[in-house]
């Protein structure tokens, strides 16, 4: 090769390594700066999957709380709601509530709570006798009410019907 050509292929290379560097430190740069994501649960009914995000999220003592909204899918009487859920959910204690219509139309709510780590997906069952109106998962905080009973810091809740 010329001395030129060997030129003129050193300045390519390096010109290629400086924008690859540049490149790398924007990308740095705004993964840096992005917000934290908070959970969200995978929730599946009838053919069709909505991403829940938190109702509202708070850290473990109830300080620096964000509200967002109740999360619609509905699910027809007989059919399943299927949760997938995520590690921040897992791997902590936390609790569901399942909303439920009889047929005169009164509530029928049950509750089961999990350690850690005991289940990472759940299936809500409905039938025509208890239509499921709605579902809400808890993860508790370290505030108590006066029974001892732990207040949810977070809260996920799923309008059914």
């Amino acid at each position: 090769m010329q001395s030129r050509t060997k030129k003129i292929l050193t300045l390519l290379s390096v010109g290629l390594v400086v924008a690859l560097v540049a490149f790398v430190g924007v990308i740095y740069t705004l993964v840096r700066n992005s917000p934290d994501r908070l959970p969200e649960i995978t929730a599946f009914a009838h053919d069709r999957t909505e991403r829940v995000s938190p109702l509202a999220y708070c850290n473990l003592y109830l300080e620096d709380c964000q509200s967002f909204g109740v999360t619609e899918l509905d699910v027809p009487p007989g059919y399943p709601l299927q949760l997938s859920l995520p590690p921040e959910i897992v791997d902590a204690p936390w609790r569901i509530f399942a909303l439920y219509q009889d047929p005169s139309g009164a509530p029928v709510i049950l509750q089961q709570a999990y350690r850690a780590g005991e289940k990472r997906a759940v299936t809500v069952p409905s039938s025509e006798e208890l239509q499921l109106a709605g579902v809400e998962i808890q993860l508790p905080s370290a505030v108590v009410d006066q029974e001892g009973l732990p207040h949810a810091r977070a809260v996920w809740s799923i309008k059914t019907a």
